[in-house]
């Protein structure tokens, strides 16, 4: 008959033994010691220096003094010495000093938390399949963080593999996001659970972004949609092209080859149409002539279309007017020196001629007369204003008194122009003159 048990080494009480109570009590000790083991800790490696009776311990690695040599095995002061157990593999204990159940195995004592939770299925508040072999119902869920950051990771075997997540109603699909069997990330929705639109697909690629949620192309209109880069011209190196000014009723910037319907009579070459819209019945636009640097402008009241109109800007001040359409179509101001003196015409028809040395010669003994050929043509006859000089010496044969005031037989190219004899004053002798008469035409250059 063997001496000891097989699992935990009790000893038997043999035929015929005396002190049969000594090896009965052993066994007893030790089962008080086994069975539902609770132990203080698992960090000792000397022991505690007033232990009290049944205190048990498990050994830390390096032990010393007189637990050494006994690391990892379950220690028990029986109230007068150290006695030691030797777990074995699947052996359980409950540490206190960690609120935690130990399991001892290959790799030592390990707590529950430390070994992993394996199961072909796991239902929370809910049933599990062989499908979904993890499921939960509960009115939310939590995943947090230990410290740092956290991530939540779908895996899939291969690149033809859905790693998606999934929102149902009432088990039916509604929108989904995520790899569908490609290697950009999609969002799905849809509106039965068997038609599906991919709103947005991002380019695994580049990032780039498309899909029924991003414009198709750059004149694309459609409300909700996302604008793209390009857009109505918006943020790309090239506007998108418009044939048709009066059609262009969406905002944004456009292409145009002058000329081209709805723009202006004389625009040409390259343009540029701005286009500010406020629904299909109100809009403003405004046309550059990249060439020429032109700008006109018109807007849209109840869907009709106004006349559009130069804008004038620091290049149009000086420079050529004229008129087309009854409108000023040149610059502001037009201003030059000829044979005939100095002009200014200015937009709104309005032009001033002026000499600063005219000659009146004696004609008569009645009168001194000059021609004056204008330094451009009016368009009716000026009036014009005759300013005598203030120095003597512009005076021969004669002395302002004996002037009458200016006549003048005036054309559009030119003017006869009359100093007559004052009334009682000596007839004007040969060779009498005044020099240095300022002239002043005022007319217009446009009826």
């Amino acid at each position: 008959m063997p001496q000891i048990s097989a699992i935990l080494s009790l000893p038997y009480i043999q035929p015929g033994q005396a002190q049969k109570h000594v090896t009965h009590n052993e066994a007893l000790k030790r089962l008080d010691a086994l069975v539902q083991p609770v132990v203080a800790d698992r960090d000792r490696a000397t022991p505690p220096a007033a232990p009290g009776p049944g205190a048990r311990h498990l050994v830390a690695p390096g032990a010393s003094g007189d637990w050494a040599g006994h690391a990892g095995k379950i220690a028990i002061w029986d109230g007068t010495a150290w006695c030691f157990e030797t777990p074995l593999p699947g052996w359980q204990v409950h540490c206190l000093a960690e609120d935690e159940d130990l399991r001892f195995g290959a790799a030592g004592w390990q707590a529950a938390s430390g070994r992993g939770l394996g199961a072909a299925h796991l239902g929370l508040n809910a049933e599990a399949d062989a499908t979904d072999r993890l499921s939960l119902s509960a009115p939310s869920t939590l995943l947090n963080h230990e410290g740092e950051g956290h991530r939540l990771k779908i895996n899939r075997a291969g690149g033809g593999d859905t790693a998606s997540l999934l929102f149902q109603t009432g088990f039916s699909g509604g929108a989904e996001m995520g790899l569908a069997g490609e290697a950009d990330f999609s969002i799905k929705t849809s509106a039965d659970g068997a038609g599906w639109t991919t709103a947005l697909r991002l380019s695994a690629e580049d990032g780039r972004a498309s899909g029924a949620a991003v414009q198709s192309d750059p004149l694309d209109a459609t409300p909700g949609r996302l604008l793209a880069v390009g857009g109505f011209g918006l943020g790309a190196m090239a506007a998108p092209v418009a044939a048709d000014a009066d059609a262009a009723l969406t905002g944004g910037s456009f292409a145009m080859a002058l000329p081209a319907p709805g723009t202006p009579a004389g625009a040409t070459g390259a343009g540029l149409l701005t286009v500010a819209a406020q629904g299909a019945g109100e809009a403003v636009q405004r046309l550059h002539e990249t060439a020429t640097g032109r700008v006109w402008r018109r807007a849209r009241s109840g869907g009709i279309w106004q006349g559009w109109r130069r804008e004038i800007g620091q290049a149009d001040l000086v420079g050529p007017v004229s008129f087309a359409g009854g409108l000023p179509d040149g610059a502001v101001f037009e201003s030059a020196e000829t044979t005939g003196g100095r002009y200014l015409r200015l937009a709104d028809g309005t032009q001033i001629a002026q000499a600063d040395a005219a000659l009146f010669a004696r004609i008569s003994a009645d009168r001194l007369e000059h021609v004056w050929s204008f330094p451009v043509p009016f368009a009716e006859s000026p009036q014009i204003i005759a300013t005598l000089p203030g120095a003597e010496g512009d005076f021969t044969s004669l002395s302002p008194g004996d002037l009458a005031p200016l006549m003048q037989e005036a054309g559009t190219a030119s003017a006869a122009l009359k100093l007559p004899r004052a009334a009682g004053a000596a007839v004007f002798a040969a060779g009498a003159q005044v020099a240095n008469v300022r002239l002043v035409a005022l007319g217009r250059w446009s009826a």
